[in-house]
């Protein structure tokens, strides 16, 4: 990697790493909302279309082509193995601040699946845990 100052409206990267700036490029605005919405627009397309939802993987299959990533973002200077797990690692960030937004719904460790928009915790009751 290089140890070039790579400068972000927000911020200054002491060193250029093509995942994080990758990372950066999707979730921030312009990009950031409409991704999202492209998210939640899929997931319920999918359910639409096979009456339950996408699993992780089958959701980034399904909004963004080339479904390999590394074809896509250029880190020659890491190894296949940590090409890898930054993907792996950048698809689950991803996921994980789509769902913080509400644009999908994710337990990771818990769900196999996804689901649209925002899960709203409730009580035994029914109530919703604000109204109490």
């Amino acid at each position: 990697m290089a140890a070039d100052r790579v400068g972000l409206p927000a911020f200054t990267l002491m060193a250029r790493d093509p995942f994080l700036i990758a990372l950066i490029d999707m979730v921030s605005e312009p990009n950031g909302s409409a991704t999202a919405d492209h998210a939640c627009t899929t997931t319920r397309e999918w359910w639409d279309e096979h009456g339950q939802g996408p699993t992780c993987d089958e959701l980034l299959l399904a909004m963004f082509t080339p479904d390999d990533w590394s074809e896509v973002i250029d880190d020659p200077d890491r190894t296949a193995l940590d090409r890898t797990e930054q993907i792996a690692l950048l698809r689950s960030w991803l996921i994980h601040y789509w769902t913080r937004l509400g644009a999908i719904t994710y337990v990771a460790g818990y769900d196999s699946e996804v689901r649209p928009g925002r899960l709203v915790a409730t009580t035994n009751v029914g109530l919703p845990l604000e109204d109490m």
